[in-house]
């Protein structure tokens, strides 16, 4: 059996897990690596001969290429060049998916190659192989916790810790990034939530038009709430309807009794409502190893030869509805 060699672009936190993680896996081998500082490939004591000069060198000696960088247009550049080469692609990329998923799987379509990215929305659940299954029949409603940076600030914030000390903490522990704008205004979770929007109807929104409330809430809030016996999670919400598709995140109360009302810290939960019934899926949400070993699974999928290729396009005239939720001190109310 021919041994499937897999190229390396990136040594971050993702791919650097992916990389360590993978060392002696049966299914595949990492043969070749590309990043940016050479210290990683110190860090991380990468062989010589594994070191690609450039990315023209690594896309032609492997049959998959994992895109580990992080942002747009590298990644982009990275993951077209490969797969017109002819080699299957898998990202944990959720921006750039988000953005330009529907033109990549249109061109990986058109080159007959698969392009994975299982790790780009709630790896450790994992989430959109999930949702593969549960869109098989009608969906109305799904809604959870996709964003663990989030997640771990309001459980801090709910024992009494004022914000800016509780995203310190995340920093400090690595749940949180140097700069964590993208936890905080709700841009993370919101690109997630886009591609389970196209996952489940096909249609991929525009995430300028996804309603968002960024995490901008105080202790008075989150006392009020709580003396309601109800809790505040970081929640993206999206329901199906005749005339739209509601789609929103931000902060809101939910019945503490409720499952994702027992979420907490680093943990992401989904729930998943229609035909199948109510589903719920949890999962870790943050650290190196969910995501890598997500990223791990598509690889072998690929290797194996029993990857699926999702399909969505990208739809502008999508009519995407803001949620008429009640609200308690100014945080909206989940229905649970």
């Amino acid at each position: 059996m021919k041994m499937v060699k897999v190229g390396l672009v990136g040594l971050g936190t993702v791919g650097g897990g992916f990389y360590d993680i993978s060392k002696k896996r049966k299914e595949f081998q990492i043969t070749k690596i590309l990043n940016r500082s050479e210290r990683k490939y110190v860090t991380h004591y990468v062989p010589d001969e594994m070191i690609a000069s450039d990315l023209h060198d690594l896309i032609e000696r492997v049959d998959i290429v994992v895109e580990a960088v992080g942002g747009i247009d590298f990644p982009n550049k990275v993951i077209s060049q490969a797969l017109i080469s002819g080699k299957d692609v898998v990202t944990a990329n959720k921006a750039l998916i988000a953005d330009k998923g529907d033109e990549l799987l249109k061109l990986s379509e058109k080159m007959g190659r698969k392009l994975l990215f299982g790790a780009s929305v709630g790896g450790g659940m994992p989430a959109l192989l999930n949702l593969q299954y549960h869109s098989l029949g009608k969906v109305t409603r799904v809604y959870g916790i996709l964003n663990a940076t989030s997640n771990f600030v309001l459980s801090k914030m709910s024992q009494g810790m004022d914000m800016s000390r509780a995203v310190k903490i995340a920093q400090e522990e690595g749940y949180a990034e140097q700069d964590p704008s993208d936890d905080i205004s709700g841009m993370d979770a919101t690109r997630k939530l886009a591609i389970i929007c196209a996952y489940i109807t096909g249609k991929l929104p525009n995430l300028k038009g996804i309603f968002v409330n960024q995490l901008q809430i105080n202790q008075e809030q989150i006392s009020y709430v709580e003396s309601m016996e109800m809790v505040v999670k970081p929640i993206a919400y999206m329901k199906i309807k005749s005339n739209g598709i509601e789609l929103w995140v931000g902060p809101a109360a939910l019945s503490k009794n409720s499952k994702m009302a027992k979420t907490n810290g680093t943990e992401n939960c989904l729930i998943i409502e229609g035909e199948s019934g109510i589903n719920s899926l949890t999962g870790v949400g943050a650290g190196r190893n969910p995501t890598a070993f997500s990223v791990m699974a598509d690889v072998i999928s690929i290797a194996k030869g029993n990857a699926t290729l999702p399909y969505f396009k990208k739809d502008e005239t999508l009519n995407i509805l803001e949620p008429a939720f009640k609200e308690i001190k100014g945080v909206k109310i989940i229905d649970t």
